[in-house]
């Protein structure tokens, strides 16, 4: 009975393995699909530059912008902030929304190396050290990886004080109680899944 039941729960396995069929690249700018695989994010976009030759997927919920520099991902919420409080001169204007994520991704020249390491990341094809430049949760986390054709990839967060570990956790639980809001933990993992699916055509 038992040998009965485990090549039942095989033959099923193997029809759904062979039933599946993979999406198609996108050959432009981005399309929305399902990646099933992530933990936290299931529905997602491709971005494919064909200038630089990479493509990558990023959660839906984020905003995507191009520039000469590369591409920039963010997300906002309605808080009313001064500047995500990283201001340290204390006059600076009221915002009605809060940018709770903001990263940058762009392709250098050459071997770049921080000008010191505070760290190391390795994920997916990338392996690479990463800096943390700021003070007091305000600042940024910049991650540098060699790639093909003696090239680095660099990846920028900026840092959010008010969502910091270093912030007591009454002031933080107010922007998290934001509906949609995304904690330093997610945003964490949102890069995290973002180099995973990073790959590189040239």
């Amino acid at each position: 009975v038992i040998v009965v039941a485990m090549i039942a729960i095989v033959g099923v396995y193997l029809i759904n393995k062979s039933s599946q069929v993979a999406s198609p690249l996108v050959q432009d700018t981005t399309d929305t699909k399902e990646v099933s695989e992530w933990k936290i994010h299931k529905n997602t976009k491709e971005y494919k530059n064909i200038k630089d030759g990479y493509t990558f997927e990023y959660p839906t919920k984020l905003s995507l912008s191009t520039s000469i520099d590369g591409v920039n991902l963010t997300h906002s919420i309605p808080f009313e902030n001064t500047d995500g409080g990283c201001d340290m001169v204390g006059n600076a204007k009221v915002s009605k929304t809060l940018v709770d994520f903001n990263v940058s991704i762009s392709i250098v020249p050459g071997q770049i190396k921080p000008p010191y390491v505070d760290g190391t990341f390795s994920g997916g094809s990338l392996k690479g050290d990463w800096v943390y430049r700021g003070a007091e949760g305000c600042g940024q986390t910049v991650y540098y990886f060699p790639i093909s054709g003696n090239r680095t990839l660099i990846l920028t967060k900026h840092e959010l004080q008010v969502l910091s570990p270093v912030v007591a956790p009454d002031v933080r639980n107010k922007v998290l109680a934001v509906p949609g809001v995304i904690s330093y933990e997610e945003s964490n993992k949102i890069i995290e899944e973002i180099l995973s699916t990073l790959k590189f055509t040239k």
